[in-house]
């Protein structure tokens, strides 16, 4: 089943197993007049910036709290939190096991 090069009209199927699917789903429904001009837009933005792909890996993310850490330190709000022992306290309270798990559930994010 393939696109006919002669038609503007396409169809799409989501998952409705994977809630970012829904999302979209419930998004597209609320907007039934524009749909297309949202997908188009959408697209045309996802194609012409590449970082868009990298918006939710773990190296932006470590760089976005340390980046906070350093704000905090620098205007006095972070002083008196030991972070050593928070991150020990954290690690304490996580398995292995519950680290794969996180790390499973965060691909859908990516």
């Amino acid at each position: 089943m393939g696109v006919k090069e002669n038609t503007t009209r396409i169809t799409l199927q989501f998952n409705k197993y994977d809630f970012r699917h829904n999302r979209v789903v419930a998004i597209l429904r609320e907007r039934p007049r524009n749909m297309s001009e949202l997908v188009v837009n959408a697209i045309l933005h996802y194609i012409s910036c590449p970082e868009v792909g990298n918006e939710l890996n773990k190296g932006m993310v470590r760089d976005l709290v340390l980046e906070i850490l350093h704000e905090m330190a620098a205007d006095g709000t972070l002083s008196g939190i030991n972070l050593s022992s928070a991150a020990d306290t954290v690690a304490e309270q996580f398995s292995a096991e519950d680290a794969n798990s996180i790390g499973s559930m965060m691909d859908a994010f990516r």
